[in-house]
């Protein structure tokens, strides 16, 4: 989350949807420590949206959800997804590049940083 906030330059708040956990359990032992985190009480849930609720695929939540709302930062590091979120006007996308956090798409207004008074 650290990593985040130096990103961003703000508090943040993770939040994670429910189709992205269910697909962390379905793994299995390979992403216990990716599910240990995102079970973590930091981390906001966001129940699948209405005509998600059969979804298994969490790409299609995730994107249903960017597009409803387009007030979140999509984190990711999945080509696919980057490539269906960059179709949505107004959402920014964080992933990670040369082992740092780096955000595409974010407002102009915010780029420089919080402004000093």
């Amino acid at each position: 989350m650290q990593g985040m906030v130096d990103c961003l330059y703000a508090k943040c708040i993770p939040c994670i949807c429910d189709a992205v956990l269910a697909e962390l359990e379905k793994l299995g032992d390979k992403y216990r420590v990716a599910l240990r985190i995102a079970k973590d009480k930091r981390f906001e849930r966001i129940p699948n949206p209405p005509g998600c609720q059969d979804s298994t695929y969490a790409d299609d939540v995730i994107v249903e959800i960017a597009k409803q709302h387009r007030c979140y930062i999509v984190a990711t590091c999945d080509r696919d997804l980057k490539r269906r979120i960059r179709k949505i006007p107004g959402v920014p996308i964080m992933f990670v590049h040369n082992h740092r956090y780096s955000v595409e798409r974010l407002p102009e207004a915010t780029v420089g940083g919080a402004p000093r008074f």
